[in-house]
């Protein structure tokens, strides 16, 4: 891998504003949301959950995504349930506006062309500024972890989990965010002129989520979740087996980087406009 220490640079200055206010924001988030277990493992909101569980209809509902009593009352648990969910929807629109736009971007400002007559290889381009995508990518999600890691240290209580749990589902967060960033690198490549792609982006993954939901929540329409890629993401973390499932992984692994490399192909190929 070839990478241009210029161009790696420029992308890591140009998208740092962007990239403190996501990772502030969301960290914000993760301590706020973990601030409301300990008011539900008060005894009147307790109770009123339960109530909430002996209507069917809720049940059903709350129990397609994982939500149960025994969940609710684990702080894992409901650091999956009700934050995870938050924290990926959030780091997926991250991670596909970045890279939907990084490379687009030249195109877009007219720079293309003042670009490619430097002694700078097609794929040097490509290469650099996946490179700074995936150093934010990471920073990003070392960030969400530590964040995750204190927010459950201050306000589990008395009460414990596993960190190598925490772990893993963490790390099923970042192949989501990844799939979602490949995602959006390789539409970014389709549109002419570098064309902005953010309404789309947001289109994608809240409609990825809407039928991930759909799949849940209807018994009859279970297998049409799985072109969602929020259903490859295994958060049963209360399971005592809980650990890698090799065929998720790889499942994020190989379209991820069947897109880079589709993107790849087409960016070494296209008519650049100037």
């Amino acid at each position: 891998m070839s990478v241009n220490r210029n161009i790696y640079h420029k992308e890591m200055r140009w998208n740092r504003s962007s990239f403190i206010g996501w990772s502030v924001s969301i960290s914000i988030f993760i301590f706020l949301g973990m601030a409301f277990y300990p008011v539900l493992m008060q005894g009147d909101m307790l109770k009123q959950i339960e109530v909430m569980f002996e209507n069917p209809f809720m049940k059903n509902i709350l129990s397609a995504f994982g939500a149960s009593i025994d969940v609710l009352s684990s702080p894992l648990g409901f650091y999956s349930t009700r934050n995870a969910i938050f924290i990926m929807l959030l780091g997926s629109f991250f991670s596909i506006l970045l890279a939907g736009k990084i490379l687009a971007q030249e195109e877009r400002e007219k720079t293309a062309e003042f670009l490619l007559t430097k002694p700078v290889a097609r794929m040097e381009i490509v290469e650099s500024k996946l490179a700074a995508f995936f150093t934010y990518l990471v920073i990003l999600n070392v960030i969400i972890l530590v964040a995750g890691y204190s927010s459950l240290e201050v306000f589990k209580g008395e009460k414990s989990f596993r960190l190598v749990d925490f772990l893993i589902h963490s790390f099923y967060s970042f192949l989501l965010m990844l799939l979602f960033g490949a995602i959006g690198f390789f539409i970014s490549l389709l549109k002419k002129r570098g064309r902005p792609i953010t309404n789309l982006s947001i289109g994608i993954i809240v409609g990825a989520y809407f039928i991930d939901a759909l799949s849940k929540i209807t018994p009859s329409v279970d297998k049409l979740g799985y072109i969602s890629p929020f259903k490859f993401v295994d958060s049963s973390v209360l399971n005592p087996d809980y650990s890698f499932v090799w065929w998720r992984v790889c499942y994020f692994l190989g379209v991820s980087l069947l897109l880079f490399a589709l993107s790849f192909i087409i960016y070494r190929r296209k008519d650049i406009s100037i």
